[in-house]
């Protein structure tokens, strides 16, 4: 966060976020930030186009800087502010965006200066055309200082269309209707990437945004990063997994150190070299209170930091000890799944091998699981023995039943549009299960009225890649995809 410290009295914090955005021309505003000023003639513009592309001289930059920094104290302001200027062919400007969710004094004197500019416009096609151009103004060492943002055109890619593999199912998705759509990008947000692998909703239905590029947290109005000024890490570290306890605490793999936060008391750095040595490749929270570490060489069990390394020394049942997944379901068993088969254990630590029986798992790996109100429980399935076929059909989900029977669905015997299952949830507000997918986007199934599928060319979703579902206290869905974070709310 950005703190100003403005004479006889220090304001509010400002929000920040470097955004970059591209879009073709339009014949309509564009407005890349979320603060919009409504006053400018947008009739038709194009945004950072044109060679060359509009720009200021850069000495009108400092100077509006010099005005900033003669005018406020900002010896403990850090961050960024963003601004979205329309260059009309005539030169003048007119500031269409922002990113100051505050409306600080500091931010409308930027407005004033930018808005006052001349500039030299787009040349497109040998001819002067209204283009907007991105400003960003840099705290650091007690002053601010300005620049042309330039847009990556490479990071705007297109999703592209999903692999519908299933060719007998008809997609109605009559529950479509029945849910708003709420998409969130690094393009018109402070998300620090577009693609989170890895995320998790506390206690407080804030969820934690971890990407390759920095963290950052939402409360589903606001995103506050987690960076040098507030964690043991940076705005942009590289988060390889994080989850959250029983008692709220979050568990953060980075760099192969773990990290834990507690709201109170802060952060903590726990040494597991010992246990971790081979790396981390999941944190798993259990129904009891226990984490799970995933490795390539055994599960590490930790409960009150005590710690208890399940590997083929202490438990030769397991078919390999490269872990991808665990779940403990509510008769207290523990399922592990490993590269090459699945075992459960009992609470009577008994152990149940899968790769000679006739079941749905034999010779697959659980990948992930979810639990419904009736005892069902439903594991998505990998084949690492043949990961050759783009499409396999021992893959998809298995369903174990409370009476002990098994039930195999895939994209030839059911509603599935695809068998690789990247995330499951079970929504226990509508009664259904959510799936994502590598390639086809979300799936919905319900046990009653059967499979919907949902992506980004028969509905509001971001795109078809789905990485991780997650669901607040209040019913509200979280995917993160490979096209940004999609927020799914019941009407």
């Amino acid at each position: 966060m950005l703190a100003l410290l403005y004479p006889s009295k220090i304001q509010k914090l400002l929000y920040i976020g470097l955004l970059f955005f591209f879009l073709p021309r339009v014949s309509s505003a564009q407005n890349l930030f979320l603060q919009k000023i409504e006053i400018c003639d947008t009739a038709t513009f194009c945004v950072d186009c044109g060679s060359p592309k509009a720009t200021c001289d850069p000495f009108t930059l400092d100077q509006i800087s010099d005005r900033i920094n003669r005018k406020y104290i900002l010896k403990d302001a850090n961050g960024t502010l963003n601004f979205q200027v329309l260059v009309e062919p005539s030169g003048f400007s007119c500031v269409l965006s922002y990113d100051d969710a505050t409306n600080s004094p500091l931010t409308a004197d930027l407005i004033r200066y930018l808005n006052g500019c001349i500039w030299k416009p787009a040349i497109v096609d040998g001819r002067e055309v209204s283009s907007s151009v991105n400003v960003a103004f840099k705290f650091a060492h007690g002053a601010i200082s300005g620049r042309m943002a330039r847009l990556d055109l490479s990071q705007m890619k297109p999703a592209g269309a999903p692999v519908i593999y299933n060719t007998t199912s008809t997609y109605t998705n009559p529950s479509l209707k029945n849910y708003d759509f709420k998409v969130w990008t690094k393009y018109n947000s402070p998300l620090p990437d577009n693609i989170s692998q890895t995320s998790a909703i506390d206690k407080l239905d804030v969820l934690w945004y971890a990407t390759s590029k920095g963290l950052t947290r939402f409360n589903g109005r606001t995103f506050n990063p987690v960076n040098e000024y507030n964690s043991p890490f940076n705005a942009e570290t590289a988060v390889q997994d994080i989850a959250v306890d029983k008692e709220n605490d979050k568990w953060i793999y980075i760099n192969n150190r773990i990290y834990k936060f507690h709201d109170e008391s802060g952060w903590q750095i726990f040494d597991f070299k010992k246990f971790l040595a081979p790396g981390v490749t999941h944190i798993l929270n259990s129904r009891n209170g226990e984490l799970l570490f995933t490795t390539k060489s055994g599960l590490v069990v930790v409960r009150k930091e005590k710690v208890v390394v399940l590997n083929k020394k202490n438990l030769p049942e397991l078919p390999s000890g490269d872990i991808i997944y665990a779940f403990d379901d509510s008769q207290k068993r523990i399922w592990i799944g490993t590269t090459k088969g699945t075992i459960v254990i009992d609470k009577n630590a008994r152990v149940t091998t899968f790769n000679t029986s006739e079941t749905p798992l034999k010779n697959l790996c659980i990948s992930g699981s979810a639990e419904d109100e009736n005892g069902n429980i439903y594991f998505s399935l990998q084949d690492y023995g043949n990961k050759t076929l783009a499409d396999d059909e021992k893959e998809g989900i298995a369903v174990l039943r409370p009476d002990g029977s098994w039930v195999h669905y895939n994209d030839k015997n059911s509603g599935m549009p695809s068998n690789n299952v990247t995330n499951m949830l079970y929504d226990k507000f509508d009664h259904v299960l959510w799936m994502g997918t590598d390639q086809s986007g979300l799936v919905r199934f319900d046990l009653k009225d059967g499979w919907e599928n949902y992506h980004n060319t028969n509905s509001p979703m971001p795109g078809h890649k789905i990485f991780q579902l997650m669901q607040d206290s209040k019913g509200t869905i979280y995917a993160t995809t490979a096209n940004g974070l999609l927020q799914m709310t019941r009407k």
